[in-house]
């Protein structure tokens, strides 16, 4: 039985710039993106990730972003399932957002027999990490897997993913209650810019640095590090576009060791709180 992927847009699948290429068919579920006193907007659809951002920069509030009704679920896994596929589901972190159990409610509409044809995976991360899987998920499908023998390999691949995050900025985490005024003003003063790892459910400070080039300075040690066992390199970035990425890293590192490099950015369930300009790596 031929096998389709669904996502949801925290996955930050659509409206990048180059085509992520799979053998399977991918489906996208989006999420709600909502402004204070304008419409909601459908995530990577009706709402480009360079209009969020330029809505957020003009806005005194952060949007507010939510898990899409169970019945946008239901409707693209049972077409999909009517149309002779088995459906794997990978979603964003349940710990991060509602949206996986979204999912799982919607699996509960199916009929029993179409139940049994949906492998639900909660990836336990975000963004780029989520569209790794899906190589990796497709690489194994091309292989020859089904897709339950798909779903038990996501299991164990999941547990190895993490998103590394350098923010620009504090102000977003202190707007959306994340930090408090105080320790967002002392930041502020301070230029500290801090280190996230983001994966296994979680969201953990792993440093602050005083200073973007400090930061860069680390994110390049651990790229370093990564170089020496991966040819393949996941950039996620919050910047306008890929040659500023490049230009922030060009002084202390190069990419031209790296077979393949994808670069991926970040859409409105990270950037929200990451802001702009922020950059990291996905590690897997």
């Amino acid at each position: 039985m031929p096998i389709a992927f669904v996502l949801d847009s925290g996955s930050d699948y659509l409206g990048q710039e180059d085509t992520i290429e799979t053998s399977c068919p991918v489906h996208v579920v989006s999420l709600n993106v909502n402004f204070k006193n304008e419409d909601t907007y459908l995530d990577g659809i009706d709402l480009t990730h360079e209009a969020f951002y330029d809505k957020m920069r003009n806005s005194k509030e952060l949007p507010k972003t939510s898990q899409p009704a169970p019945q946008k679920f239901f409707e693209t896994f049972n077409r999909l399932i009517e149309e002779g596929f088995e459906v794997i589901y990978l979603g964003i972190a349940s710990g991060l957002s509602g949206t996986f159990q979204s999912a799982n409610v919607a699996k509960e509409m199916l009929s029993e027999e179409n139940q049994m044809k949906l492998h639900m995976v909660d990836t336990e991360t975000v963004s780029a990490g989520v569209i790794y899987l899906l190589q990796y998920a497709d690489s194994l499908v091309h292989n020859g897997l089904n897709a339950k023998e798909v779903h038990e390999k996501l299991e164990e691949r999941k547990k190895n993913v993490a998103g590394i995050i350098l923010l620009e900025t504090l102000e977003n985490l202190k707007k959306g209650g994340r930090i408090s005024a105080l320790q967002g003003r002392v930041g502020g003063f301070l230029n500290i810019k801090p280190l996230l790892s983001v994966g296994q459910n979680t969201v953990e400070t792993l440093d602050n640095f005083r200073g973007k080039k400090k930061g860069i300075r680390k994110l390049t040690e651990m790229l370093s590090d990564w170089r020496e066992n991966h040819d393949e390199l996941f950039i996620v970035h919050s910047y306008p576009s890929r040659q500023m990425v490049m230009d922030h890293f060009k002084e202390q590192f190069s990419f031209d060791t790296f077979k393949k490099i994808r670069y991926i950015k970040l859409g409105s369930v990270i950037g929200t709180y990451g802001g702009e300009n922020s950059i990291g790596f996905i590690k897997y």
